[in-house]
């Protein structure tokens, strides 16, 4: 029997809602597990970091509840509504979290706030590690295939998936630490498209974080609802009335049935190496590559040829903020050529004032190739005298497994260890890598509520 459009739709997120309810640690391949533990250690790194971002300050004033679930910028105790809520902003802000292409999302930013609080709200020894692992690769693997589904056309029409996608695989994270059956993971998504939102006229401002953070927050919130025995529609998210249509734009629901062992999108994982906007990231390769070859003071003009996207993404041309900063081709290109790098100290008041790179910045010019991939950039840097060098980059290629060992490690140290000192970086480091063990998660917790050594 054919079955309608509608059908389908229905049908296919019960399917992708029963892989997710039934997936086991032991059906997860080892360097699938070895990723999604790179996704907590550069995730945690990027939150812990973040505590002199403006708007983690608010979030710190707004999110006082007492609680048990930590709260990452600082240490402090809050609900878990809280915890998910301040964290998911925490991961997001600074731009240095990971990215899946397939989906346009940044995966771990609203899932491991989620899950992380839904755990430490249960207490350390009621759920083992691999029960933490496996809910957040059911999230990941969800949201993953919820997003390609909805991929390029959602984003395009001008939402941020990492909000409204990302939502969906905190509940999906979420209600599995809670036990649920596909039923229950169906109602927590019907739950979560209600509350399924995300621009991307936010970038450049504290609301991009805060989109994130709230769908870490209403992710948790649904999934609790729908353990509760709440009702809500089973086909929310590609139905005929659901996301997808509603938001003005169909779905590849074949996409979201995808089955996970057939293909693990945790392996499709980026892990930045610079703090802004995953579209500079081509451009900012190459010139720092182009370095030793030339002198700063020689360069005429620095042509960059860009995807079409980028044009409404990252292309302001004279940012007046960090945070704008990290949405400018120009700017981050002057960064990589003047100061040799794009980290998140690299994004400061003083930096977008400054006489020099202003200058630089102004030597940037775009050009638009609606051929080129979306990370793609070539790169033409003409100097005084009349020579040229040029160059080209792609950014969406997965770094090899011991290289993105070592460069996720690295990071880490680099963000956290002037937070929680030597010891304290290295305790935590040593927590998430013991993860795979299979023990209980009071090393974990411990760790995550270590002493600031700044204030």
């Amino acid at each position: 029997m054919l079955l309608t459009r509608d059908a389908q739709a229905n049908v296919s997120e019960a399917v992708l809602a029963k892989q997710s309810a039934q997936l086991v640690f032991e059906q997860i391949p080892s360097d699938v597990v070895d990723t999604a533990v790179d996704c907590f250690i550069d995730t945690l790194g990027a939150s812990i970091a973040s505590g002199s971002e403006g708007v983690v300050h608010i979030a710190e004033q707004i999110t006082g509840d007492a609680g048990i679930c930590s709260r990452l910028s600082d240490g402090a105790e809050v609900s878990a509504r809280s915890a998910a809520l301040a964290n998911g902003i925490s991961a997001h802000v600074l731009d240095f979290d990971d990215w899946l292409a397939a989906s346009g999302v940044h995966p771990s930013a609203p899932l491991l706030p989620a899950v992380l609080a839904a755990a430490q709200a249960r207490g350390p020894f009621t759920l083992g590690s691999h029960a933490l692992l496996t809910a957040f690769v059911a999230g990941f693997e969800s949201q993953a295939r919820i997003g390609a589904a909805m991929a390029p056309q959602h984003y395009a029409s001008g939402f941020h998936p990492t909000a409204t996608v990302g939502v969906f695989g905190a509940a999906t994270g979420v209600s599995r630490l809670l036990c649920a059956d596909e039923n229950g993971i169906q109602r927590a998504w019907g739950l979560s498209a209600a509350q399924a939102a995300g621009l991307r006229a936010e970038f450049g401002t504290m609301g991009k974080s805060f989109q994130v953070g709230r769908a870490a927050e209403a992710g948790l919130l649904s999934a609790q609802f729908a353990a509760a025995g709440a009702t809500a529609p089973m086909d929310a998210i590609f139905g005929p009335r659901g996301l997808a249509a509603t938001y003005g734009h169909g779905a590849d629901i074949d996409t979201a049935t995808v089955p996970f062992d057939q293909r693990w999108y945790l392996r499709e994982t980026l892990f930045k190496r610079h703090a802004a906007c995953f579209g500079t990231h081509a451009a900012v390769d190459v010139l720092l590559s182009l370095r030793d070859e030339l002198a700063v003071d020689q360069v005429s003009e620095i042509e960059l040829t860009v995807p079409e996207l980028v044009r409404t993404v990252c292309a302001i041309p004279t940012p007046t903020t960090p945070l704008e900063g990290k949405f400018s081709l120009a700017f981050t290109a002057a960064l990589a050529l003047v100061r040799g790098s794009c980290g998140i100290n690299d994004f400061s008041v003083e930096s977008v004032n400054d006489p020099e790179l202003a200058m630089m910045t102004q030597r940037v010019r775009l050009v638009y190739d609606e051929t080129l991939r979306p990370q793609q950039t070539h790169v033409r840097v003409v100097l005084h005298g009349g020579d040229v060098l040029s160059r080209s980059a792609d950014s969406s290629v997965p770094a090899l497994p011991e290289e993105r060992r070592a460069h996720v490690r690295e990071k880490f140290q680099a963000l956290v260890t002037p937070v929680l000192g030597v010891e304290g970086a290295s305790m935590l480091l040593g927590a998430v890598q013991g993860l795979q063990v299979g023990n209980d998660l009071s090393d974990l917790f411990r760790a995550l509520k270590a002493k600031r050594a700044i204030e």
